[in-house]
């Protein structure tokens, strides 16, 4: 009977994980690696294509698009430069978006953890889709898939960064070229 009753429960798991195996929710959960990420106090995205249009705004703002990840030396050097020209442009329509390429696994613990020690005080999305190859041409057809990345654009005009800015003028430059 015991015997009996730990196959039916064996069952009834296998089943369920079934059912969810590879399933990106809405709610941010992921089954498959065991992630519950609705609680983080920024988006995860699952997939590429179920983040918002943040390189097609048509509209009077600047936006700023820096691709990262906290285990990335030369990306974490750089966020002053993105935090100075948040306070700076606090008062003008440019808005700054940092997209976390951290591992899947590592989003609830280390860019988590991250956020909260710095303080980091810039918007931030995540990005949990490691099928780089499918979506980096995407984002741009320059873009090699290293990072830092950074975007920023203005309608139809645009400039690119492959790799982590020479200083802040570097950054302010892209801005005004777009301008």
């Amino acid at each position: 009977m015991k015997n009996t009753k730990a196959v039916c429960m064996a069952i009834v798991a296998v089943v369920l994980l079934g059912s969810l195996r590879g399933q990106a929710s809405d709610t941010g959960v992921s089954a498959r690696a065991g992630l519950v990420l609705d609680t983080l106090p920024f988006p995860v995205y699952q997939a590429f294509s179920d983040m918002p249009a943040l390189l097609s705004y048509r509209n009077d703002t600047t936006y700023v698009v820096n691709f990262w990840a906290t285990w990335c030396v030369p990306c974490v050097e750089e966020l002053p430069y993105f935090e100075r020209l948040q306070q700076e442009m606090a008062e003008k329509p440019v808005r700054i978006i940092m997209v976390s390429l951290d591992f899947r696994k590592d989003i609830p613990t280390k860019l988590l953890s991250f956020v909260r020690e710095r303080p980091f005080t810039l918007p931030l999305i995540a990005l949990a889709d490691g099928r780089y190859a499918e979506w980096i041409d995407k984002v741009d057809p320059e873009w090699e898939g290293a990072i830092p990345f950074t975007i920023v654009y203005k309608g139809d005009r645009r400039r690119s960064e492959m790799g982590k800015l020479a200083d802040y003028e570097a950054l302010v430059r892209m801005l005004l070229a777009v301008q």
